[in-house]
């Protein structure tokens, strides 16, 4: 892993004052998210049996998967966000990367949980619902980062070039 996904998550972190505005507030909401959790999570692979892809991805193992969910949902929660959450987080991006899992699921999936928690969050305030949708933008961002990391891995395989090089190969419009 290169440091780009981290420094990346260190600075949406830093630009959108997450540590200040938004990592207090998380674990004061996770009785409310755990209360639902099971609902949520249930709905979650519901929705996600209804793709026949995903269906496939998931089939045989929804018990262990909504149990990993579950954990999942209480470290979104437990607020501390430092190194070893980004650790935790950038694994899961790995595992989706090595199941082969397209990054579109990531992506529509962090909108299904966007949606379920400020539903649920909703009667707590603005505040409560701004933290969810934070920590979820900043999770979404480390495991996309995972995929990100392993193409620019695979290009630099492939072409034989440095990786530093194809960033910079890249940045030009």
């Amino acid at each position: 892993m290169s440091n780009t996904t981290k420094q990346n998550f260190e600075k949406a972190k830093e630009f959108s004052h997450f540590d200040e505005l938004y990592a207090p507030v998380l674990p004061k909401i996770k009785e409310t998210i755990m209360n639902h959790q099971e609902e949520i999570t249930n709905a979650f692979y519901d929705e996600l049996s209804k793709d026949s892809v995903a269906a496939k991805i998931v089939s045989g193992r929804v018990d262990q998967l909504k149990s990993s969910h579950k954990i999942w949902i209480e470290e979104l929660f437990g607020g501390d966000y430092g190194d070893a959450y980004f650790e935790r987080r950038y694994k899961i991006g790995e595992v989706h990367v090595k199941a082969k899992i397209e990054p579109y699921y990531v992506e529509v999936v962090t909108s299904f949980l966007r949606r379920a928690f400020a539903e649920k969050l909703a009667p707590e305030g603005t505040q409560a619902v701004q933290a969810a949708l934070a920590i979820l933008d900043l999770d979404a961002m480390i495991i996309i980062g995972a995929y990100h990391e392993d193409r620019m891995r695979r290009m630099s395989e492939v072409t034989g070039m440095n990786r530093n090089l194809i960033e910079n190969l890249m940045s030009f419009g």
